[in-house]
């Protein structure tokens, strides 16, 4: 469905330019007037409206006081004459969104008004997300309304409040820290402590003592006992972070302690109790690991009683902008920056990245964003240069690009109004509020000349 756009001018001749210019794109209605127009905005969802600044009955500025009565986010282009510019800037500092000053060319118009349907459609999404927000999956950190999520959710709202042991699947970067803690703070362990353990981080000749602690005198260093995470963990939630780097020699113990709740320290005889809820995660195929030998069986399938599976970011896009919203908040508030939204071609860029990092790329992203923003919006610039939309090597370069689509977008205007004239230049010019000479220039420039039809 294409954007829709009002027009108001009391000249037919120039709401038909502006109907012409713009009609490949947007839905335009147009009207004669400001007290004509009115009533259609009550019966439509517009998203620009393009105004002629002097008219009779009701002018320009006291349309657009009415318009933002009646739709304060909808973006109000005003079209005025040179000698009325301060007029115009007045009326910008009233709400318009810009000014176009006559005579203009049709690409000019097109660009302007594309810059002011994306701005009026994001504020618009931005004011839907807040209430979104509100809405959406987001205790104990969870945010997002995509299937895929409302499912975990579901699961997690099932299963969090028993001791059953839980795997998270996923890729580096879903949120699966984020997970455990919600199941934690969803569970009747929720007084208890909360302990997580990357297994990744720990060499594996110190993983035995870090899991279930050790007796003075164990091994060489070992001056004192110290209790291991199953110890402080008692009473609460244990996450155990990349399971599937366990050594294949403390994964009977592991077992044992998820069968029977026993765990021996090191260096000790005497079994010890854990009163623990268990909640693994991996990033890896934990099951081809299983079929190679480098996971016990028995074990795979007593952590993932319950399997959960983070989509990754470029799977849920539809909740980038949530996540957005959320994490801006979120470090806005650490960094003591103002809370900023990206403008469109930032929120654009956001939206068209793979992602790759998942969650936490975009965290990065964030605060990089709000740590060098300088406006009031996140820019292009204040992202990760990953981010920029950069050609690939070997392609078109960006301002060459440019020219292109708009040569495309000039011959295709300028054949279709030499149609609409039957040929005849001189008709297209008058239809296009040009000077005949300015007329031929350009026909000759994109390679259009045509004889004059008599």
């Amino acid at each position: 469905m294409k954007p829709k756009v009002m027009v108001i001018d009391d000249l037919d001749s120039a709401r038909a330019m502006v109907k012409r210019a713009l009609a490949r794109t947007y839905d335009v209605y147009d009207f004669p007037g400001v007290a004509e127009a009115l009533p259609a905005i009550d019966r439509a969802d517009f998203d620009c409206i393009i105004t002629d600044l002097r008219m009779p009955e009701i002018d320009g500025m006291e349309g657009l006081r009415r318009f933002k009565q009646k739709v304060p986010d909808l973006p109000v282009v005003i079209v005025t004459a040179f000698a009325e510019v301060e007029t115009a800037v007045e009326a910008m500092k009233n709400g318009a969104f810009d000014y176009l000053k006559k005579p203009f060319e049709p690409e000019e118009l097109e660009m302007l008004v594309a810059r002011a349907v994306e701005h009026g459609q994001l504020r618009r999404e931005n004011q839907r997300l807040k209430s979104a927000l509100d809405g959406s999956f987001s205790a104990h950190g969870i945010v997002g309304r995509s299937a895929s999520m409302r499912e975990v959710v579901s699961i997690l709202d099932r299963v969090a409040p028993s001791d059953v042991p839980i795997l998270i699947e996923g890729e580096s970067g879903t949120g699966k820290d984020m997970v455990a803690r919600a199941v934690h703070g969803m569970s009747k362990r929720r007084d208890g402590p909360y302990l997580a353990l990357n297994m990744s981080a720990i060499p594996e000749n110190l993983a035995e003592s870090e899991l279930f602690g050790h007796e003075k005198g164990a091994f060489s260093g070992a001056d004192q006992a110290r209790a291991g995470f199953f110890a402080e963990a008692d009473g609460g939630t244990l996450f155990l972070d990349e399971i599937g780097l366990l050594p294949s020699t403390l994964q009977p113990k592991l077992l044992r302690v998820l069968q029977d709740g026993d765990y021996i320290p090191v260096g000790s005889r005497k079994p010890k109790k854990a009163n623990v809820r268990v909640v693994c995660a991996t990033n890896e195929d934990l099951k081809k690991a299983v079929a190679e030998g480098k996971f016990r069986e028995d074990l795979y399938f007593r952590i993932r009683v319950v399997p959960v599976r983070l989509p990754p970011l470029r799977e849920r896009r539809e909740d980038i902008p949530l996540l957005l919203e959320h994490l801006v908040k979120k470090h806005a508030a650490r960094l003591s920056r103002p809370v900023l939204m990206p403008d469109p071609t930032a929120m654009r860029a956001i939206l068209d990245h793979h992602w790759p990092g998942n969650v936490r790329e975009l965290e990065h992203a964030v605060e990089r964003a709000l740590l060098l923003a300088r406006g009031d919006a996140l820019t292009l610039d204040d992202l990760p240069p990953e981010l920029k939309g950069r050609p690939a090597e070997g392609g078109e370069p960006e301002e060459t690009g440019y020219r292109h689509a708009r040569d495309a977008w000039e011959r295709r205007y300028f054949e279709e109004l030499l149609r609409e004239a039957g040929g005849s230049v001189g008709k297209a010019a008058e239809l296009a509020g040009l000077h005949r000479s300015t007329l031929y220039e350009k026909l000759a420039k994109i390679g259009l000349v045509h004889e004059e039809k008599k």
